[in-house]
């Protein structure tokens, strides 16, 4: 028996050695994008890149840790961007720089580059594309017949180049926070994030909650909701509608635009069109608009924040009218770039993280019907149908009660993710505060002093005295 032990032991050295391996640490100079510079550390360190293989195979995890100008700091704060894809360390570098220095005041502020981004092991890209006619209209089923044959031939790619995509998980992704926390050598972390780094950060707290100190989480996007439903898409831009018949009392207003959004998507739908522009090397390019395409367009370039939607009123206004020259620029970038290629993290982690059955249902009953169909969510849903990639198992896409110190944003005007699901899932947190922000977008961290004040008096567990906050609404152009 003691021999056996013995053996077992040697079995699980490498492992052991792999996993706890110590952690990297050297002094970084910083440089945000306006020139901001503070002195941080570069921190790295090893993760088994599939714990559920025997493989030895390993990814660098890096990270900036900025130190704490408390004498007394609390447990380290630990960013988890959004995406999937983003850089916890890029992030830290734009608009969100006085932020990250500001929480200093409560404890280390960590920019985690989570596998696959930014300064972490990255995967390697597919040099294969899908080619899409730039003057014709495209409708879907051919986006989607094109694109599947594109992602086939990128898997067999990665396939045959050893890359492990199946590892590219969110609870892949959760176990190495949990890795960070153990290099560290710290009893308890707090998540700071956003989008999908909520999304993240929710199946942390499934699988570690003893381990959470606070949680602050805005624009959520919960374990059941890669896919966004076509109904709560409608009813957002039907909101902007809404609003834009008197715009604030602002003397441009846009009374019956509902109307026109529907016609202008009723008449693409039966006639597509040709429009033409002028680029940016001042030369004339064409390109064919579908309704597929529209609703792609509209979805993935002018609902995220305010600052974005501002215009859209103004834009079904022209196509109603017949005119497609402003919104013909991006509908290039998408024939393109955007669903000609896909990205290997992204990807992954948004396959992974699925559908339920039930949800499944849903969509295909909303999918025809609503004025932007399923474009939220570029074509992941059908290439959920289309490509058997893997999925997480059942238990991950459920939420459960927990008891996490949690608060949780959301912003009337974020188009990305719905105050209306956030709800549901705010329910969820025993200990959490919902504040909803009236006006604010999906990127809504930095779109007022009052949301950032907020996030610090949290952490530096100040009294907040609202679960509603008001900014100024952007008026429509």
């Amino acid at each position: 028996m003691k021999l056996k032990a013995i053996v077992h032991f040697f079995l699980l050295l490498p492992i052991m050695l792999l996993t706890g391996q110590s952690l990297k640490v050297e002094p970084y100079e910083f440089i945000s994008r306006s020139k901001d510079t503070v002195q941080a550390e570069l921190g790295s360190f090893k993760v088994l890149e599939d714990r559920n293989n025997e493989s030895l195979d390993s990814i660098q995890l890096s990270f900036v840790r900025f130190k704490s100008t408390n004498p007394n700091p609390g447990s380290p704060i630990v960013y988890l961007s959004g995406g999937p894809g983003g850089s916890g360390i890029g992030t830290a570098k734009g608009k969100r720089f006085s932020l990250f220095m500001n929480l200093r005041e409560v404890a280390d502020v960590i920019a985690f580059d989570q596998r696959g981004t930014g300064m972490s092991t990255r995967l390697l890209e597919c040099p294969y594309t899908a080619s899409f006619e730039l003057s014709k209209a495209i409708d879907k089923q051919e986006y989607v017949d094109k694109s599947t044959e594109n992602i086939t031939k990128c898997l067999a790619f990665w396939q045959e180049k050893n890359v492990n995509l199946g590892a590219y998980n969110t609870t892949e992704n959760a176990k190495d926070i949990e890795a960070l926390r153990n290099v560290l050598k710290v009893e308890k972390i707090s998540l700071w994030g956003i989008s999908y780094g909520s999304h993240l950060a929710f199946e942390y707290i499934r699988l570690f909650e003893d381990n959470i100190d606070k949680v602050v989480l805005a624009s959520l996007e919960g374990p059941n909701e890669t896919i966004k439903l076509p109904e709560n898409t409608a009813n957002f831009i039907f909101q902007i509608a809404e609003k834009a018949t008197a715009n604030y009392g602002a003397d441009i207003t846009y009374p019956n635009l509902k109307e026109k959004m529907l016609a202008v998507h009723g008449r693409l739908e039966k006639s597509p069109v040709i429009s033409t522009y002028v680029n940016r090397q001042g030369r004339i390019d064409t390109v064919g608009i579908s309704n597929f395409e529209l609703q792609s367009a509209i979805a993935t370039f002018y609902l995220k924040n305010p600052e974005d939607s501002k215009i859209v009123p103004r834009l079904y206004d022209q196509m109603y009218h017949g005119n497609f020259t402003e919104i013909a620029p991006n509908v290039m970038i998408l024939k393109k770039y955007i669903y000609s290629r896909i990205r290997p993290m992204a990807f992954s982690m948004d396959m992974q993280s699925g559908i339920s059955q039930d949800r499944k249902r849903i969509m295909k009953r909303q999918i025809d019907d609503a004025i932007l169909g399923s474009t939220i969510n570029f074509l992941q849903f059908e290439w959920m149908q289309t490509t058997n990639f893997r999925q997480l198992p059942k238990q991950f896409r459920k939420m459960k009660p927990n008891k996490v110190d949690a608060l949780l944003l959301s912003g009337t005007m974020d188009g990305r993710t719905y105050v209306s699901s956030a709800i549901e899932l705010a329910k969820k947190f025993k200990n959490g505060r919902h504040i909803i922000i009236e006006n604010a977008g999906h990127d809504l961290y930095m779109q007022s002093p009052l949301v950032s004040e907020t996030v610090l008096a949290f952490f530096k567990e100040n009294e907040i005295g609202t679960n509603r906050i008001k900014l100024k609404p952007i008026l429509f152009e």
